[in-house]
């Protein structure tokens, strides 16, 4: 973390959407916004002091947002795909979110989107330039003031209230907003964005839901101290599943569909992206695997032709073109080496084959180290050197010394061979040329950790910066078009060299998305076919419940004569039955006593 005093220093600028789907979801959020500022606008506070009040807060909004944070480390997070620049080190603004948040408490929706608006404007164009960071606080702001100023008076409700709660609420909101913006504010493909989005994620919640926990602890301590002009001073009123009962059930069978529904997406992700990426890895381990099986072989059987044709009599005494036909019947015998020279103990060229080569003959650094070496005893040596121009992949070079019969080192056999043209090293070179399938790369290390064979012929002779180590290992790395290569690194059994393939991170994640997009549309239409036939089954119920109600309006105005409709045996068709009995018993009881009133009228007519 650094601390930092302003953002005034920083460039002050917006990068335009980059695509028109980005305009629309940005339009789309305005409308949302605008949509709920019109349904709620009657919770907005009217009179003289909210001018004042407002100004106020209007003043506070460049103080703090441009003054006072800490600026936290990207760590994994990945620059924007397709933008040449580092990954974005998000900010924390300590008195950031104050503004909007006492706006919303005091004065209302309305009031709170506009300075959420500031805020965005101010963090857009010295922070994040990012257009959606405009309409971000403006949202969360009117969620806000909604929950502060709702006066519904069931239990949950009342601590609804509660600034700090709200602003714990809001920070998983603020995490679903930002993954939603950063799919339509960045270009690529639909998995290359989910990467962005989910690296990215946490560093921005970091900071962001820093700041609103923050206001959200200050505003508590001044709603605490300031009660009467906190929040929506008007009587509290039946909470939703207080006045319905379909409500009711609909926002607790709702909510725990909904909970459920996210749980197993998640989930669903979670499990995908794993198999995908372990998929991924035992593919990656299969070739590898099998790529580096080769080099051993290949290796041995350089150093034993160096060693057999050093034993060829012929090297102590031949010379000129004797010499050279020598090596040339050596080399058209057995197709391993495409250069073969002869030196003397102080590296001077006794004899070459091919003959054209002896006028360009050159030894490379490593190979002057290999003669000093071979005349003090080493035997067999075998050294990688950069390739000639032209050529697409490293040369080895074998070095064998040419005794004597007592043993003593009289000459020297240099063997090179192109790794490319080499008949052994086909099958290896095959394999590392088919990650082009995957859209990934192959490259063969020596035991340097030099690059002797890469698709990228400037990364040739170039040393390794990646992880190494002496077994397999699977990791990321930062990709340079801001995504992300899974690398799987294979040693050489029994030597230094290693098999590196790398495939963008992409490859797994569309893996993943293919896995999990089909379960996750079936959960989503599983989930409202399981809303809509909650809603529909209340409904009938609650419509019945209504019709009772009807009917016992009409019963307590002592309108008897309309039969009730008996449906079904269940619980609701047998209260809609008991309905109808007092109904008929009523009905019957009260023409019995119109009866017994006519006869009691006749009696008393008689005795008049």
């Amino acid at each position: 973390m650094t601390p930092i005093l302003t953002l005034l220093q920083n460039l002050r600028y917006a990068d335009p959407l980059n695509s028109w789907l980005g305009w629309v979801g940005w339009l789309v959020l305005l409308g949302v916004m605008a949509a709920a500022l019109m349904r709620w606008r009657g919770m907005q506070k009217r009179g003289r002091p909210r001018g004042i009040l407002f100004i106020l807060f209007l003043l506070l909004v460049p103080l703090t947002n441009l003054f006072l944070g800490v600026q936290f480390s990207s760590g994994a997070a990945l620059p924007e795909p397709g933008i040449p620049s580092g990954p974005y080190s998000p900010v924390l603004m300590v008195f950031s979110a104050l503004p909007w948040m006492l706006a919303g408490g005091f004065l209302g929706p309305l009031d709170a989107a506009m300075l959420g608006l500031l805020t965005g404007l101010v963090r857009c164009f010295w922070d994040t330039h990012n257009l959606f960071t405009i309409l971000v606080p403006a949202i969360l702001a009117i969620l806000f003031s909604l929950a502060a100023r709702q006066n519904f008076r069931t239990r949950f409700y009342q601590v609804m209230r509660q600034p700090f709660l709200i602003g714990l609420g809001l920070v998983p909101v603020y995490a679903l907003f930002y993954i939603v913006s950063a799919l339509f504010s960045v270009s690529g493909a639909l998995a290359a964005r989910l990467d962005f989005a989910f690296t990215n994620v946490w560093p921005a919640v970091l900071a962001t839901g820093g700041e609103i926990l923050v206001a959200g602890l200050f505003t508590q301590v001044i709603a605490m101290a300031l009660p009467r002009a906190w929040g929506q001073q008007q009587p509290l009123q039946p909470s939703p599943a207080e006045r319905s009962l379909q409500a009711r059930f609909l926002i607790t069978g709702g909510g725990f569909i909904v909970i459920l529904l996210i749980s197993v997406i998640l989930g669903d992700w979670l499990v995908a992206g794993n198999a995908a990426r372990r998929m991924i890895r035992d593919r990656l381990a299969s070739t590898a695997q099998a790529a580096s099986e080769t080099v051993p072989f290949f290796l041995e059987t350089g150093q034993n032709l160096a060693t057999q044709l050093a034993i060829e009599p012929g090297l102590l005494v031949g010379s000129g073109n004797s010499l050279s036909a020598l090596l040339g019947n050596q080399m058209r015998s057995v197709p391993y080496f495409d250069q073969l020279f002869v030196l003397d103990v102080q590296g001077k060229l006794v004899a070459a084959y091919p003959l054209d080569e002896a006028a360009s003959f050159s030894l490379d650094p490593q190979e002057y180290i290999g003669i000093s070496l071979a005349t003090q005893g080493v035997d067999t040596q075998v050294y990688t050197i950069p390739p000639f121009p032209g050529e697409t992949t490293a040369r080895l070079s074998f070095l064998s010394a040419v005794k004597d019969a007592g043993g003593h080192v009289r000459r020297i056999l240099l063997g090179r061979s192109l790794l490319a043209d080499n008949p052994l090293t086909q099958p290896l070179i095959n394999s590392l040329r088919g990650m082009k399938s995957l859209g990934g790369t192959g490259k063969l290390l020596d035991d340097q950790g030099q690059v002797i064979y890469s698709p990228n012929p400037d990364e040739l002779m170039s040393v390794y910066a990646g992880e190494r180590g002496a077994m397999a290992q699977f990791y990321d790395i930062p990709a340079p078009g801001g995504t992300r290569n899974l690398v799987y690194y294979q040693p050489v059994a029994g030597r230094s060299w290693a098999v590196v393939l790398t495939v963008p991170a992409e490859q797994s994640q569309q893996l993943a998305l293919d896995i999990a997009a089909p379960l996750t549309l079936l959960v989503l239409l599983l989930a409202g076919v399981a809303l809509v036939s909650l809603r529909l089954g209340i409904r009938s119920v609650t419509a019945s419940l209504q019709s009772l109600a009807t009917e016992a309006g009409r019963i307590a105005q002592g309108q008897f004569d309309r039969p009730l409709e008996v449906e079904g045996v269940d619980e609701v068709g047998q209260l809609r039955s008991a309905f109808e009995q007092m109904r008929v018993s009523l009905h019957t009881g009260l023409e019995e006593l119109n009866q017994l009133l006519l006869v009691s009228q006749g009696v008393a007519s008689t005795l008049e």
